[in-house]
């Protein structure tokens, strides 16, 4: 397929300005573009005609299960009125998970909720409302906003909740050099998007790797200042309550190992993984994994208490997915349709990848004395 020519065009005038853009302004403008960016243009991005899955839509039990873990923290906080805030809600498919779930078995908690998006696609926005709408949990106290809401100056009682929103966030590509440390930017010639490498565009760059991170000569990393950003944003948003922050990332000591060459930047087109960010412009993904320990370190920096990390598979055990999955079969009307549920649960957990690869963050703020919530009993760090 050709490339999104309009957007070409756009990024290609933004680097005739300057002659090259750093890329992080690639991406950004790749992905989030008002109109031409992958996530603001029109198209099926996620499931079996998209580009690819996350854990809400390969089944239902995904929202339901997180739901479980965000009414111990509605339990924690006195069972009073609570609002969740999901931010980057994707095609809504989570949000109407749990909700369904809360009206269905939690109702005292669904009538005590207050639902807020953040979502910065209107195209998203747009597919969020209408799944709401035909549920008819539209009206139910639910309001999109974004991050500049002064709501949120005056803070929030609830838990801020994100599934793969950070890995979207535009990153900083670093590449040790002669023992120095290079940024890479983004050129065109000869038709093509070149990369060249240059001093870096902030010194936060340099003080990021201060704390011990240190690249092999040639090696390459991702850094996700917006996510630092996002972090002091979630902290300083919270009155009392909880953040849950669930994507595919390591601590820094892993992330950035030695073994990590060329860094964890990778596309998704049509359920094909490509490693060239620079084809199918507007048309494919683009990712990189998460710092969860720079997470982490901000967030304490702003408050907050970091009640564990965890992998998706300890993290759904620890909530009762096993009981679940033995419970299928009582309630399936064939045994056809019972393996088949089975089957697309055990996704969530499988070693290797759903399970293993994504990791769930857990924090919370103007709590004393937390007894382990059931997520982190399991917790194999």
């Amino acid at each position: 397929m050709e490339d999104h020519t309009t957007l070409t065009d756009i990024i290609r005038a933004r680097i005739s300005e300057a002659g090259k853009i750093t890329f992080a302004d690639f991406m950004n403008l790749s992905l989030h573009h008002p109109g031409y960016g992958y996530y603001s243009s029109p198209g099926v991005k996620i499931g079996k005609r998209g580009d690819y899955y996350t854990s809400p839509v390969v089944h239902q039990v995904f929202g339901e299960i997180i739901l479980k873990q965000i009414i111990e923290m509605w339990n924690i906080s006195g069972g009073m009125v609570f609002t969740i805030v999901e931010m980057g809600a994707g095609d809504g498919t989570l949000c109407l998970d749990m909700l369904n779930f809360a009206k269905r078995e939690y109702p005292d908690f669904f009538n005590n909720l207050k639902y807020i998006i953040i979502e910065e696609s209107e195209y998203m926005k747009g597919l969020q409302k209408e799944r709401l709408h035909n549920a008819g949990l539209l009206n139910h106290n639910i309001l999109w906003t974004d991050y500049s809401d002064p709501l949120f100056t005056t803070g929030v009682n609830g838990c801020f909740l994100s599934n793969e929103l950070i890995d979207a966030f535009p990153v900083h590509i670093i590449e040790k050099r002669g023992g120095e440390l290079k940024e890479v930017f983004v050129s065109y010639k000869d038709n093509s998007f070149i990369e060249v490498l240059d001093s870096p565009s902030t010194p936060e760059l340099i003080r990021y790797f201060i704390p011990g991170i240190v690249l092999e000569d040639g090696q390459r990393a991702e850094v996700n200042l917006k996510a630092l950003e996002w972090m002091r944003w979630v902290a300083r948003s919270i009155r009392k309550g909880f953040a849950i922050t669930i994507d595919y990332g390591y601590p820094a000591e892993e992330l950035y190992a030695s073994h990590r060459k060329s860094g964890t930047l990778l596309c998704y087109y049509k359920h094909r993984v490509i490693e060239n960010p620079y084809i199918n412009i507007g048309e494919q993904d683009i990712t990189s994994h998460v710092d969860f320990s720079t997470l982490i370190k901000v967030g304490e920096g702003e408050g907050m208490m970091t009640l564990g990390l965890t992998d998706q598979m300890h993290f759904l055990f620890g909530l009762g997915i096993g009981e679940i999955i033995e419970s299928i079969g009582s309630r399936a009307d064939t045994e056809t349709e019972a393996l088949k549920q089975r089957l697309l649960i055990k996704n969530l957990i499988m070693p290797g990848r759903m399970g293993e690869v994504f990791k769930i963050l857990i924090q919370q703020k103007g709590f004393d004395n937390i007894s382990v919530l059931s997520g982190l009993k399991r917790n194999p760090f």
